[in-house]
């Protein structure tokens, strides 16, 4: 009987980590507390040579470039003087040879549909506890037994609470906030200001 894996989290690195598991001949589950694949937008995901590199070997390269998204301009705003226009596309090409800009939900759902055949997914429900012994208590369905439980259920993640204690603990304020572009629902790029 193979191992029993759990991964909480069905963004991006939850299917991922699920494909190369069960590649290699483990039983997968992936819990994800949303009813289906999250489409929250936020912010792109720049893929560099590495990440390229892993995809490729995933077969899934042809699918991600037809989802980059083609930003090739950043503005970056001041209080106290002009706004700066940077071209990312010489910034990125300084930085690696293979790269690639996408929206989280794109890639998201491009790395699920590669795994839906040979991974579990449970929608609509997250862990609430995890015993010693590997047996995890779930918000919805039953309580099952996991050899291995991956968190990668992200930022404010369930798994990290459960497993060290509340995040207040491990977050510092490092005095800055980061503004990025939001595209709206026409696909549209817009820059806000913050």
């Amino acid at each position: 009987m193979s191992m029993q894996i759990l991964i909480s989290g069905a963004s991006v690195a939850g299917p991922v980590l699920a494909y190369w598991l069960s590649k290699y001949g483990f039983e997968i589950t992936v819990v994800e507390r949303a009813a289906t694949l999250r489409k929250t937008g936020g912010h792109a995901v720049d893929l560099f040579r590495p990440a390229m590199q892993i995809v490729t070997k995933m077969g899934l390269l042809e699918q991600v470039r037809s989802k980059a998204t083609g930003t090739d301009t950043l503005v970056i705003d001041r209080a106290d003087a002009k706004p700066v226009t940077v071209d990312l596309r010489k910034l990125y090409t300084a930085i690696s040879d293979d790269h690639l800009e996408i929206m989280p939900d794109d890639l998201s759902e491009i790395f699920s549909d590669a795994t839906r055949d040979n991974v579990e997914y449970v929608f609509a429900d997250s862990i609430t506890s995890i015993s010693d012994d590997g047996e995890v208590a779930f918000e919805d369905g039953p309580s099952r037994r996991f050899d291995v439980i991956v968190g990668a259920d992200g930022l404010h993640s369930n798994v990290r609470a459960l497993t060290f204690g509340p995040e207040a603990g491990f977050s510092t304020w490092i005095g800055a906030y980061l503004s990025v572009p939001v595209r709206s629902i026409s696909g549209q790029l817009w820059r806000r200001r913050g």
